[in-house]
């Protein structure tokens, strides 16, 4: 009450924080950095190890198997290790518990990494340690092509010089470049010249590093100068490389023009991008957490002319995949809905209060309340995003509540011809405790969201704090503002004109005579309920009934699934295919693909071939293991049909046409990329354990059990385990015999394979660019098509003058091999993929955890299944809301028995709950939605707001009857009093919600379920507050004594 008092007698001290609450809410608002979802900082680091050339089984043994046990023994706070090794390439993600400092554990990943070093094997690249964060996603790639400059011209204009135009944008890391080819000094051999010249590819290699050098060379000091020397250690150009000498024979230098071509080319290419069939080079923007998607867009866009000016002449640069068009235009839809939102329901207060003013004190409110929450959001360091924002759109009906009740309150003490300011002060004490508890109620069911864990946990907490700081700025603020503005404004306000022209006053009057007529019904209704004692709790039967009916065909799904126009197809080809090869096949799935989809709803299609750079694994989660496979991104125009519907075209074609195809729908955009993290697609099946063969079998088995699942798709290995290759067997008796040592052999195979640069790097500084190119060796593709060729290869021998073939002291055969090697805290691991069309996730988990079950029956000792992904994340998120659930009701409850020091009254309160539940249920169900995170948040708000306007009817029923009525009496004049406040809160909260639950805008399904839940459980919630918890209050209140004051005795 003295807050009351207050703002009545101190107006301007009141004006004074109003104007101080929107002068920090909107610089707030205008500070807070833009996004589509909220960041989700999950404690994890990832290790890159390089070393081209180097097979997967030798990779993983020497190199991933060392790291990973030295990161388990010596980084604290580990939750998990899983680690992939590939040819080359082993990349080791670290997971940490959630309290973890991330910079500590850098310092200490880090620290071990470098410590290892020394124990890799000789020509391992050092590692690339770098903090992963789940919500750093790409937000936009930049594609630059052209038709006169070459490949490798276009990866040096992307690593070298773009680098520098962006990188400097704050919140972004660029990735290197995928597409084109490096830039090398190539040094072609000629087998024949060598074995004319008795040389071999290691002598050819050695010469060149030993003249190829950069040293220093110190100065000399000349009189008074002191003079640096420089000496032409290196070639000054690239054709000077022609002319160094390999070795002298009979008195002749041999130079490397003899037995060799040396070129300024590129790197055999590894990775090819293309966009709509057009070779490219692509580098992908990766915004890093927090920072503003569209912030960072723009300034990019900005800089587009400048880049593009700067640019060598023929490179167009072309920006795809911009998430900002989505975020801008998903927060457009979500500003108007919270606009529109705001005018329904100042419309809905108009008409029932009838009182402009009465309306414009109810809406001062509303805005001061969401900009105290957006200045809360900048406080806890959040982002504007679908989900905070949604959170202000969800507030608007129900931050009403407040000031409704209160000016309602006033107005009718007013109508009795009180004098205001005691007007307003007996309103304040009738309603200020129930109205807080009220308010508490609602705040305390979002509280169990701050239990949720992972993903889930970091994006609805946002959502949360914004609801709980509009609620209790919109409690202060009915304590203080609409007291204030009620006495300076409807102290001399005149009654309403009957015989006004104006439509609204003739909607109030009607409203008014229906809402009186339906007071005298109401008590009537509720009179025949307590002589009929039967009807009402069969109508609560019935109605819970269905609605466990309607549960069983509920499908569940973590989040709702959003059409950002995106689809990211991984496709896989025979394994061991050549990088040539596999962009043939991409290019024809790519013609059927247009042969699906109209050419007007196609914006582009990007191909993305092979093994990109390694170290953009550290950024960027990719599936990719070889020449054999990669990914094909489809972005489709506005307008588009589903894109759900295209993708199931696609699949169809794939079996169809390239039935040898391996196809893996993966996160396109940026709000499933987040959700689903490190996994690839929404289930992923984990074996692990020592014994692989035994792993691999019950994978097998679970793959074929999964293609009888309906709606399973995308069923696979994750892994390759049967790449082919050759293995070459080495005598080293013959070779001993022969003067061969093994070293011998493998640096002759390290120069003609052109692995030497990796053992033994050279480089050659461009005198013009300034920059540095490897120098690398190898035999030309041609002149190596067979084995043949290969055991042609000379071998150098402990004399100098002599060389022999590799097939004198070895054999070549085929094998298969691992093409991918993954590992969980150091057990072999079986990963298989699943994906969902048309159907529910949860359906399908359930169906593949039956299975899984029956497989664990007869497990290895040792071995272990269990499933992962989007599933795992979503059953972890329902218990955590289940038990949030019911700790929500546990605090209601016990805020409600402060409220009525009763035990009884707050059951008799909560006896709504069931049919505002079950409303919830058959509202999803009338709207074809399934449960999911959002829904369930729904039915816990469900909770908080059929509670509320229960507490109101029962705080009156109650007063009556301590006051001396009946219990059946005081029931029924409950529930005609707040027929009207009741009917006001529910009507705004319903029509404040319901352009939510159209969903209508980009990126509206995110928080449509939570509407439908919650405008569900409303409307059933509403008929349970006036009919049978009034009811409820007369069945058992007849039974129960009045209280009677406490006497204590005096001391």
């Amino acid at each position: 009450m003295w807050l009351v008092r207050y703002a009545l007698t101190r107006p301007y001290s009141v004006a004074a924080l109003s104007l101080l609450i929107f002068a920090a809410g909107l610089i707030s608002f205008l500070k807070l950095p833009v996004d589509v979802l909220p960041s989700v900082n999950i404690p994890s680091i990832k290790v890159v190890w390089t070393y081209n050339g180097l097979n997967t089984n030798e990779m993983a043994s020497k190199i991933t198997t060392f790291s990973e046990v030295a990161i388990m023994n010596n980084v604290d706070n580990l939750k998990e290790i899983r680690s992939q090794t590939l040819n080359g390439t082993s990349v080791i993600h670290i997971d940490f518990h959630p309290e973890v400092d991330i910079a500590n554990a850098m310092a200490q990943v880090t620290g071990v990494s470098q410590t290892i070093r020394r124990r890799m094997p000789e020509g391992t690249s050092p590692p690339l340690v770098a903090e992963y964060n789940q919500s750093s996603t790409p937000i936009i790639q930049l594609v630059m092509s052209s038709d006169t400059l070459t490949d490798g011209q276009l990866a040096d204009f992307a690593r070298l010089q773009l680098r520098g135009m962006v990188q400097s944008i704050n919140g972004i890391r660029m990735t290197l470049p995928y597409g084109g080819a490096t830039r090398q000094i190539m040094v072609d051999l000629d087998p024949e010249a060598l074995f004319a010249q008795g040389l071999t590819a290691s002598d050819v290699t050695q010469a060149i590093n030993e003249q190829n050098l950069t040293l220093p060379s110190g100065s000399i000091r000349e009189a008074q100068n002191e003079l640096q020397i420089t000496v032409n250690a290196s070639p000054q150009a690239v054709a000077d490389f022609e002319d160094l000498p390999i070795r002298s024979r009979d008195g002749e230098l041999i130079l490397l023009r003899d037995v060799a071509d040396v070129r300024d080319g590129t790197a055999l290419q590894t990775n090819i991008a293309r966009v709509n069939g057009q070779n490219a080079v692509m580098v992908s923007l990766i915004k890093l957490g927090g920072a503003s998607t569209v912030d960072i867009i723009n300034e990019l866009t900005e800089r587009l002319p400048s880049i593009q000016a700067a640019a060598p002449e023929g490179i167009t640069i072309s920006p795809i995949f911009d998430q900002s068009v989505f975020v801008n235009t998903a927060l457009h839809h979500i500003e108007m809905e919270i606009l529109i939102v705001g005018s329904l329901v100042a419309l809905m207060v108009l008409l029932f209060l009838g009182s402009s003013r009465a309306t414009l004190i109810v809406l001062t409110s509303i805005p001061l309340s969401l900009l105290t929450a957006v200045f809360v959001l900048n406080l806890t360091g959040n982002t504007l995003n679908l989900m905070s924002l949604g959170g202000l759109a969800l507030a608007i009906g129900i931050l009403v509540d407040n000031a409704l009740v209160e000016i309602e309150n006033i107005k009718r003490h007013l109508a009795d011809g009180m004098e205001p300011s005691r007007a307003i002060l007996t309103s304040a004490s009738e309603v200020a405790f129930p109205e807080l508890v009220s308010t508490l109620s609602t705040c305390i069911v979002f509280s169990p969201i701050f239990l949720l864990t992972g993903v889930a946990g970091y994006i609805f907490q946002p959502m949360a704090i914004v609801v709980i700081a509009c609620l209790v700025a919109s409690y202060l603020l009915s304590r203080t503002v609409v007291p204030a503005l009620a006495r300076l404004l409807l102290t001399n306000e005149k009654a309403v004109n009957k015989h006004s022209k104006n439509p609204l006053v003739h909607l109030h009057l009607a409203l008014e005579q229906r809402l009186h007529n339906g007071q005298q019904h109401l008590q009537n209704t509720i009179g025949k309920l307590q002589r009929h004692i039967v009807i009402a709790p069969l109508i609560g039967v019935v109605i819970v009934t269905a609605a466990g009916f309607a549960l069983q065909d509920l499908g569940r799904d973590f989040f709702p699934k959003t059409d950002a126009g995106l689809m990211r197809l991984y496709l896989r080809a025979e394994p061991g295919t050549r990088i040539e090869q596999t962009a043939d096949q991409f290019a024809q799935i790519q013609q059927e693909i247009r042969k699906i989809i109209p050419e007007h709803e196609l914006d582009f299609v990007f191909d993305n071939i092979g093994m990109p750079d390694s170290i953009n694994r550290a950024w960027i989660d990719s599936f990719a293991i070889g020449s054999y496979d990669g990914e094909l991104q489809i972005q489709l125009a506005k307008g588009h049909q589903p894109t759900s519907q295209y993708e199931s075209a696609i699949r169809q074609m794939l079996k169809q046409k390239f039935p040898e195809v391996t196809l893996f729908a993966q996160a396109a955009d940026t709000t499933n990329q987040t959700l689903s993290g490190s996994t690839p697609t929404a289930l992923d099946v984990r074996f692990t354990g020592r014994n692989l063969q035994a792993s691999i079998a019950k994978a097998e088995t679970l793959i074929e059990k999964m293609q009888n699942v309906e709606g399973a798709v995308d069923i696979g290995f994750q892994q390759v385990f049967a790449l082919p290759e050759y293995y070459v067997h080495l005598d080293r008796k013959r070779a001993a015999e022969l003067g061969v040592t093994t070293q011998d052999t493998m640096n002759s195979l390290l120069g003609a394979l052109g692995s030497a640069g990796t053992v033994s790097p050279s480089f050659w500084s461009d005198p013009v660019f300034g920059f540095s190119y490897e120098v690398q060796t190898r035999m030309p593709l041609h002149k190596l098509r067979t084995t043949d060729d290969l055991m042609n290869l000379q071998i150098q021998t402990s004399d100098p003058q002599v060389t022999v073939p590799l097939a004198s002291i070895a054999s070549i055969n085929p094998r298969n091999v691992a093409g991918s090697i993954g590992r969980t805290m150091l057990k072999p691991t079986v990963n298989v993929l699943i994906n969902t069309e048309n159907i529910d996730l949860g359906s399908v988990y359930k169906a593949t955890q039956q299975i899984v079950n029956e497989l664990k029956q007869d497990v290895v000792p040792g071995n272990d299944i269990e499933i992962m992904g989007q599933a795992a994340a979503m059953d972890e998120a329902y218990r955590d809301l289940l038990f949030g659930f019911l700790l929500a009701v546990f605090f209601i409850y016990i805020i409600m028995l402060f409220n009525f020091a009763s035990w009884i009254m707050p059951l008799v309160a909560l006896s709504g709950a069931p049919i505002a539940i079950s409303g919830a249920i058959i509202g999803l169900m009338l709207t074809g939605t399934t449960i999911s995170v959002p829904a369930l948040m729904g039915f816990i708000m469900v909770i908080g707001v059929s509670t509320a306007n229960s507490v109101l009817v029962t705080t009156f029923a109650r007063d009556q009857w301590v006051a001396g009525k009946s219990a059946f009496e005081a029931a029924r004049e409950a529930a005609s009093t707040r027929l009207r406040p009741v009917l006001m809160t529910a009507l705004t909260m319903i029509i404040g919600l319901l352009p939510m639950a159209l969903a209508l805008g980009e990126g509206g399904e995110q928080n449509a379920p939570l509407a439908r839940t919650v405008i569900g459980g409303l409307m059933l919630g509403t008929f349970a507050s006036l009919f049978l918890v009034p009811w409820t209050f007369s069945m058992i209140m007849q039974f129960i004594k009045r209280p009677q004051p406490i006497k204590l005795p005096t001391i």
